[in-house]
């Protein structure tokens, strides 16, 4: 049987540092001080959150060139799809603000000739 003081409990905190945006991840930790008698808690420094896949990357592989997501070496395929997936959005977005810039152009261009019409009578 488990006394009071034996039992640790663990979670993962995630926390954001308001200035740059990154989020951390941290091991909390909480238990009772046998001396105190009182709940302390500790936390351990795990890595930052990759913003895309919401998956810790451990403070090994945090240097400069280790913060993309990254695996062997490479982006993940799943992560190349969505890429592509986004760009073939964008792209299309590109087209359907080109049609309506030539659209509201003519429509422009048909009121001026109203206008001038309307003035010379």
């Amino acid at each position: 049987i488990f006394s009071s003081e034996d039992i640790i409990m663990a979670c993962i905190i995630y926390q954001t540092n308001k200035k740059t945006g990154i989020k951390y991840a941290y091991r909390s930790e909480s238990y009772r001080d046998p001396e105190t008698k009182k709940p302390k808690s500790r936390r351990t420094y795990l890595g930052r959150v990759d913003p895309v896949t919401n998956e810790i990357i451990s403070k090994a592989n945090t240097g400069k060139r280790n913060r993309s997501p990254v695996v062997d070496g490479s982006v993940s395929e799943e992560i190349q799809s969505e890429l592509r997936t986004k760009n073939n959005t964008i792209k299309q977005l590109e087209r359907q603000v080109s049609t309506c810039r030539s659209t509201l152009e003519d429509m422009k261009r048909m009121i001026d000739n109203a206008l001038d019409k309307l003035s010379n009578m």
